[in-house]
């Protein structure tokens, strides 16, 4: 509304002024900048500015005041008409990035789906056409207004459809005013497997749980329940409650092999349209389904760590099943851990959230402990009976091929019974070593310096820690030989081996390799239920998976968990025992689980042995007190990387100086494994005070001297790299 005399320069000097995130997501620019915009901006909206000579996405954050510089650059363009985050989600934005000492950036991108990430990549957004109804008078021929009168009522309806329906009309209706095209983000289907709905009637330790949660004025809960106790119907049951007030629900699974079968509960017992959240969908259908919560299309939504993100109006319970899962984790910027995620949105939506497994982590079960959680316990099976337990002594029993005689046995009495078996065996691969016979050369991986396995499927060599592959030509690069060592075996040597001792069995195998392609996790699974005698895999197998049939469960190389040199190893062995175990003998068919062991008097194989996860819990909090481990302390690592190594060592000794100035407690630095041929050095720090840890940490990122080495940061890391 300004008189049109006003030159541009004038106008400039009243246009307002906001502050920005810049997408560059280094830690030195996690900051806002000024610029100026002729167009009314709001929080959350994408925009287009100029920065050192480029042009970037950046996030708006708020209205800035009148800054002292008079360099102040204009805003180039708008992206989002409405704003994409909301006061919640930058709020959750600025914990992440405090506790886990991370840009907002790299917070905000984590939080949407690609095609919406303050990026000036971004995954394309794809259109398809509709025809829409209008209203016109125009004359149409008898045979037309017959197929009008027919399809009028079924508008709006994608463009395609519509042509197929009308045939020859289509064009006619369009030209006479009675549609017109309008353009719509497609829908992309994702495929779920319908079954039908199994109501069970409660035990009484499942509505003693119900009521439990329902009636508590506690806001978070741990659930633990054995398993096969019937925790999903509990989930179910609240679900419904929560729905019925009109609320939205959360369902959180750790793996993608585990979102098809919890999909297809909630879906055969709610009866509606629900939202589906994981890695393994496309760009496109990650927006479909991030749009359909944004528009409070769906109450429901069902995914894997990054589903917690969505963005929710009225969320009103939020479900974490096998909560103790390290997938939960993440493993780039910011490395956040879904849980915290999970209890910040349950605190701001005033919503109850129940996190559940039978073998919690030790952080949640010691707060249940202390009280800061409610324990609420299933402690009985569905089917009354848990699987029998069989160690099975390697030092003593006799082996063929790998196989304990005993396990053999009980593989084809399965067989014959018309009964299924699932073998855990955690490597993939068909070696995981490849040595040479003639000189002992280990074919290592040229970016991170650990050794190569061997996949024979098609015939390379590849690293698990980079997931790079290479051409493996049989020949040693040391010495020329073509003879190597043939030790171990990965779950490709497996699957051979079992199809040679049982060549009628019909195998199933589940592992990285086998569900590289889309869907493939749901296809395995239902091939398995519908066909398959044998399931091989490594600990995806383990994990939520419930198939009545499942008789017997064999466990080999039960003690590859226990001699990794990590603080959580005994626990993530325990988990992973457990799990698997109970995978056997959930319906009426009593349940047998083999485990082939070198040290069954280790306390983690005695608690599986005896299904006793307290006494688990006991024995390894000693350890972890003795060792000053988390829960007792908090912990973060730095990792310092570049070319050289003592220039990474000279920094990373810098830091180390500079941390225990501030009275953390540090270890290293020492040197671990390479990656992308950068060579690394770690420091583990520990400190009792959470808030103190964070505020020293930022001021590592803030104070240590600017250079070529690259620093990166894991707060509260789950595992310590290698």
């Amino acid at each position: 509304n300004l008189p049109f005399f006003f030159s541009f320069s004038v106008y400039n000097d009243f246009m307002p002024l906001y502050n920005v995130w810049i997408e560059h997501a280094a830690l030195d620019l996690n900051q806002t900048f000024t610029y100026r915009s002729q167009y009314t901006l709001q929080r959350g909206m994408r925009v287009t500015v100029p920065f050192n000579n480029k042009e970037l996405v950046a996030i708006v954050s708020e209205k800035a005041d009148v800054p002292d510089s008079e360099k102040i650059k204009d805003v180039i363009g708008i992206i989002d008409e409405t704003p994409l985050l909301n006061e919640e989600l930058f709020e959750l934005a600025a914990h992440l990035s405090d506790t886990y000492v991370s840009s907002m950036v790299s917070c905000f991108k984590t939080m949407l789906p690609p095609a919406l990430r303050p990026s000036s990549r971004r995954a394309a957004i794809v259109y398809e056409d509709w025809f829409v109804r209008e209203e016109s008078t125009q004359p149409l021929t008898k045979k037309g207004q017959e197929r009008w009168d027919q399809l009028k009522d079924q508008l709006p309806m994608k463009a395609s459809e519509f042509r197929r329906q009308a045939k020859t009309h289509a064009r006619s209706f369009l030209d006479k005013g009675y549609i017109r095209i309008e353009k719509r983000v497609k829908q992309p289907e994702i495929p779920v497997t319908e079954r039908q709905d199994q109501r069970f009637v409660l035990t009484a330790e499942q509505e003693n749980a119900i009521t439990q949660i329902e009636q508590s004025d506690s806001q978070v809960f741990l659930l633990h329940g054995v398993t096969g106790s019937g925790k999903t119907e509990v989930f179910l049951q609240l679900a419904q409650k929560a729905l019925d007030q009109g609320k939205q629900v959360l369902f959180l699974v750790p793996e993608i092999g585990l979102t098809p079968m919890m999909i297809s509960r909630v879906r055969s017992r709610f009866r509606q349209n629900i939202a589906i959240y994981h890695s393994q969908l496309s760009a496109a259908e990650k927006y479909s389904q991030y749009e359909k919560v944004r528009n409070n299309e769906v109450q429901i939504v069902v995914g894997t760590r990054s589903a917690c993100f969505m963005p929710f109006t009225d969320l009103g319970l939020i479900l974490m099943d096998e909560e103790h899962d390290t997938s939960y984790k993440q493993d780039m910027m910011p490395k956040y851990h879904t849980r915290d995620v999970v209890l910040f949105r349950s605190r701001y939506h005033h919503c109850k959230a129940v996190l559940a497994s039978a073998t919690p982590s030790l952080e949640s079960y010691a707060r249940a402990y202390r009280q800061v959680f409610e324990l609420v316990e299933l402690k009985e099976r569905i089917a009354k009976t848990l699987p029998q337990i069989h160690m099975i002594d390697l030092r003593t029993e006799p082996v063929i091929q790998g196989f304990s005689r005993r396990l053999l046995d009980a593989i084809r009495q399965r067989l014959e019974s018309k009964e299924q078996v699932i073998l855990l065996l955690n490597r993939r691969g068909y070696l995981p070593v490849v040595k040479c016979q003639n000189c002992g050369e280990v074919i290592t991986c040229p970016d991170c310096g650990i050794a190569l396995s061997y996949h024979r499927s098609n015939d390379s060599l590849m690293c698990h820690l980079c997931g790079n592959t290479y051409h493996f030509d049989h020949v040693c690069p040391q010495c020329g030989s073509r003879h190597f060592m043939d030790h171990g075996m990965g779950t490709e040597k497996l699957e051979q081996k079992i199809q040679d001792l049982f060549p009628d069995a019909r195998i199933v195998r589940m592992d990285a390799d086998s569900t590289r392609k889309k869907n493939a996790h749901a296809a395995i699974l239902e091939k398995f239920e519908n066909e398959g005698d044998i399931l091989i895999g490594t600990q995806m197998v383990a994990k939520g998976l419930d198939f009545p049939n499942v008789t017997l469960v064999g466990i080999l190389q039960a003690d590859a968990g226990l001699i990794r040199s990590d603080y959580r190893a005994n626990e993530t062995a325990y988990e992973m025992l457990e799990q698997a175990s109970g995978r056997a003998g959930r319906s009426s068919k009593k349940g047998e689980v083999m485990i082939q062991t070198f040290d069954q008097e280790h306390y983690v194989m005695q608690a599986v042995l005896h299904h006793n996860y307290k006494e688990f819990f006991q024995n390894e909090m000693q350890y972890r007190h003795l060792g000053n481990y988390p829960p007792y302390i908090y912990m973060a690592t730095a990792v310092f990387s570049h070319d050289d190594l003592d220039k990474a060592t000279r920094i990373a000794q810098k830091a180390r100086n500079m941390l225990q100035e501030h009275g953390c407690r540090v270890l290293g630095p020492i040197e671990i494994s390479m990656r992308m041929k950068k060579k690394r050095v770690r420091l583990l720090v520990k400190d009792k005070n959470e808030s103190h840890l964070e505020t020293v940490m930022w001021h590592l990122v803030h104070n240590l001297e600017k250079s070529n080495v690259k620093m990166e940061i894991n707060m509260h890391p789950l595992m310590l790299e290698d």
